[in-house]
């Protein structure tokens, strides 16, 4: 294959990579059942074929019949759940594999190699999970710091004689993201038909925090054999106070390992960049092929067990 050929063929993947990407973002599915599995599981009809009809919407029908039974459909589809992404499995998929054709196209063109397309086109397609990631785990912990709003609202609103579904309706006005988000999803599950445990549950299934998990099982609890919810939910709120405060001493106190492990990590590529900028021939020498290349190699290894030990020492669970 010629280099005219394999720009050409590229272009055009990416261009086609673009419009499906485009189309994905804009057209987004709007019949009923799609938009109910938002909040709650829905079931679809088994052999509704209307989808596999319409080119780009065909595709996605087909890719979510594919993942919806399989593990990795469900996981991914509760990791965009966690990270407020409103966009179903196949659309997510869809829109990575564009991302990584387009940047592998752009890449082969640029450099006019194979290598380095393909490194270009790893980007991309790693991209959108680097984000779906980083928002998740950025939502999760603003939710766990929230927790305790939520509990002082809540239990303030049982006091004032109100019912849980009211206490957790204030809870959804009250506050900001991503808890009032979380807790009227659970009152619009509760409202299309699933059960106050059903609801709650889901949202320890989303947030998945131990604290969490805590009260959910002291307010099932409570709904089906009784009992002073208010005062127990308050003695949890103690115990979180008191978790928090010592997660903030043992924080301070391992400020001081956890800056030098930092330190000792990036030192070494420090001290490397330094001498590639002095010395760059001598530096070139642990990188020509042959069993040099292990040097490196075994120093960044070395260098990446070290950092994510001495993480682990500094770690300490309350």
């Amino acid at each position: 294959m010629t280099t005219a050929l394999a720009v050409g063929l590229l272009s055009t993947l990416a261009v086609m990579a673009f419009v499906m990407g485009v189309y994905v973002v804009v057209e987004r599915p709007g019949d009923i059942t799609h938009r109910l599995e938002t909040y709650a599981a829905v079931a679809r009809k088994p052999h509704d074929k209307s989808e596999s009809r319409k080119g780009i919407s065909g595709l996605l029908g087909l890719l979510d019949r594919l993942l919806s039974g399989q593990s990795i459909g469900r996981a991914l589809a509760l990791r965009l759940a966690q990270a407020n992404i409103r966009m179903t499995v196949p659309e997510f998929i869809v829109i990575s594999l564009s991302l990584a054709v387009a940047l592998g196209a752009v890449g082969f063109a640029f450099q006019r190699h194979f290598i380095s397309g393909l490194a270009a086109g790893a980007v991309g397609l790693a991209l959108p999970w680097v984000v779906l990631e980083s928002r998740r785990g950025k939502r999760i912990k603003a939710f766990h710091e929230q927790l305790i709003d939520v509990l002082t609202l809540v239990v303030g609103s049982l006091r004032g004689g109100h019912a849980l579904l009211t206490a957790l309706d204030l809870v959804s006005k009250e506050l900001g993201p991503p808890a009032s988000e979380e807790f009227d999803r659970v009152l619009r599950e509760i409202g299309f038909g699933l059960s106050q445990a059903e609801a709650l549950n889901n949202l320890v299934a989303r947030m998945e925090t131990d604290d969490l998990q805590l009260i959910v099982t002291a307010v099932n609890i409570s709904h089906e054999v009784g009992g002073n919810l208010s005062m127990v939910l308050e003695k949890i709120t103690e115990t979180l106070r008191e978790r928090i405060r010592l997660q903030g001493e043992i924080r301070v106190l391992t400020t001081q390992q956890r800056l030098t492990s930092y330190v000792l990590a990036a030192l070494p590529i420090l001290l490397t960049i330094v001498l590639a900028v002095l010395n760059p021939k001598w530096i070139l020498q642990m990188f020509q092929p042959g069993w040099v290349r292990i040097i490196p190699a075994a120093a960044f290894i070395s260098d990446a067990v070290g950092f994510t030990i001495a993480q682990m020492l500094t770690k300490v669970e309350v």
